[in-house]
């Protein structure tokens, strides 16, 4: 096999991970998912922007007599931000993703306790030249916690985004 990754000459056991070969796959936004029959593949947005997981510990605080010790207690998993690009499509899937618990038109504004396909499992891939998985990460029970669709402006001819920042209960890495 062919290392792609621009690695130490000669060695083909280094790859150097390059910041535009990943995939963040959000069942139903980002990516198909087969098990909804009124979304076709075409609905769904391409990610601009993506970001692997952050950590910190909470710290348990120990004073002694002479000096105060810390010790690493609960991790705190940070919400990442998700920008994709806002295309023209049959439904705005970030739409549908927020009436699973939200639904508002002009009429009423209905909020919906219940949780079921709300949050979604979601993966981080990053890949080689070769387009072979070489780092993915696994979100357990992501949400949309902050949507914004961006100002307009006449003098910008750039495409327009949805930032997505997301929360989620904690991340892994799924060795392949």
């Amino acid at each position: 096999m062919i290392n792609m990754g621009i690695g130490q000459l000669g060695s083909s056991a280094i790859c150097f991970k390059r910041k535009f070969r990943w995939l963040f796959k959000i069942p139903e936004v980002t990516v198909y998912d087969p098990k909804m029959k009124d979304l076709a593949e075409i609905d769904m947005l391409p990610p601009e922007k993506g970001a692997r997981p952050s950590l910190s510990f909470k710290e348990i605080q120990a004073e002694h007599l002479n000096e105060t010790i810390y010790i690493p207690s609960k991790p705190d998993w940070k919400p990442i931000n998700v920008v994709l690009y806002d295309l023209k499509k049959n439904k705005n899937v970030v739409i549908e993703w927020i009436k699973k618990v939200y639904n508002v038109d002009s009429n009423n504004a209905n909020w919906n306790i219940s949780m079921i396909n709300f949050k979604k499992n979601c993966e981080l891939e990053m890949y080689d030249g070769c387009g072979n998985v070489i780092e993915r990460w696994i979100f357990e029970n992501c949400w949309p916690n902050n949507i914004e669709w961006g100002e307009l402006d006449m003098s910008d001819s750039s495409y327009v985004t949805v930032d997505l920042t997301l929360r989620y209960d904690r991340a892994y890495i799924k060795e392949n």
